[in-house]
């Protein structure tokens, strides 16, 4: 499944840049390493393309604590940046007339000119079709070209590789997949990433389509103190009181998403959820998961790839859920 050379998975977000280096040995994955630098200002404007030259800073300034021989990137977009579809398409068309077919039914509903897209589309899975069906379903993926070119332009720029673009939230399934076969975990497990300014719930149900759902709602809305309170620390821990607060309206939220989801899986009923992201300082696990009813758990991405000693005590310290993109990225990278 998983080959050679070291794969880099990187995450940009608007408050970082985050890369996770696995090295495929003998069908394992190996963590090389791990790092994170804070950019002074977000790098993604409102079109999600990015500032290419404050990214390459921010990259090279990374690379500093990779290996020297991981060039491979993976790397995600946003879910909201990207226009998903499935199209019928008929079963004789050539490639170029697949092609073509896709661009016209795009052009139809895409508020961006076809021209400014860059494609991916594939046939899903037709073991529920008849050999005799004149059509076939394709799933659609589309973006802006602007927002992939100006994140590959600037790992060009650093010496990198990308080759691989995938979904945000498929990065984040990777990962949920691969932990769930190496805990030997078989009930459905969905997964919560908190970030700074919102929250995404994802889940895979056996046979199905990716489920994803954003809201408007995170860590940034916990008053922090203000820069004349003094020097403020890397990694923000609120007061008790504001956690469980945190805690409380997080599991409201959730609970209307998971509502929705059951509505329309309920052969698939939820096990439990998986908490990722960098909300682990401001959510408290146990209430989250007596508040929603179903078991909650901050994953560690690293837990289950080999290591050296040292990488392993430092990996094992902390959840590092704020990795947990980058990680997925590279397993979803070194499967290519």
């Amino acid at each position: 499944m998983f080959r050679n050379p070291p794969i880099i998975g990187i995450d940009i977000g608007h408050h970082s840049v985050k890369a996770v280096v696995l090295n495929p040995k003998k069908g394992q994955l190996e963590l090389s390493a791990f790092a994170e630098i804070v950019l002074p200002s977000s790098v993604i404007n409102d079109q999600h393309s990015v500032n290419t030259p404050a990214l390459l800073s921010a990259v090279r300034k990374l690379k500093k604590s990779l290996p020297f021989n991981a060039k491979t990137v993976a790397l995600a977009l946003p879910d909201s940046a990207v226009i998903s579809k499935v199209i019928q398409l008929d079963t004789n068309l050539s490639d170029e007339e697949a092609e073509f077919a896709v661009s016209q039914a795009l052009s139809a509903t895409s508020p961006f000119p076809v021209e400014e897209l860059r494609l991916d589309f594939f046939p899903l899975s037709s073991d529920n079709f008849m050999e005799t069906a004149t059509t076939v379903p394709f799933q659609v993926f589309a973006a802006r070209r602007e927002t992939i070119d100006s994140r590959v332009k600037a790992l060009k720029k650093a010496g990198l590789n990308p080759s691989v673009v995938e979904l945000q939230t498929h990065a984040l399934l990777w990962l949920a997949e691969y932990t769930a076969e190496r805990a030997q975990e078989h009930e459905l497990w969905g997964l919560v990433d908190i970030g700074k300014r919102c929250t995404e719930f994802s889940v895979k149900p056996s046979g199905g389509a990716a489920y994803h759902r954003e809201m408007a709602f995170g860590t940034e809305l916990i008053s922090r103190p203000s820069a004349g309170d003094g020097v403020i620390q890397k990694i923000f821990t609120p007061e008790p009181e504001q956690a469980e607060l945190f805690t409380k309206q997080l599991a409201d939220h959730l609970k209307r998403q998971f509502q929705l989801y059951n509505s329309t899986h309920p052969r698939s009923p939820l096990k439990g959820v998986w908490l990722c992201g960098g909300g682990q300082y401001v959510v408290f696990e146990e209430l989250l998961g007596r508040l929603l009813g179903l078991e909650a758990r901050w994953i560690n991405p690293f837990r289950y790839f080999t290591c050296s000693k040292k990488l392993g005590q430092i990996a094992s310290d902390s959840y590092y859920g704020q990795y947990a993109v980058a990680a997925g990225l590279a397993i979803r990278g070194a499967a290519q």
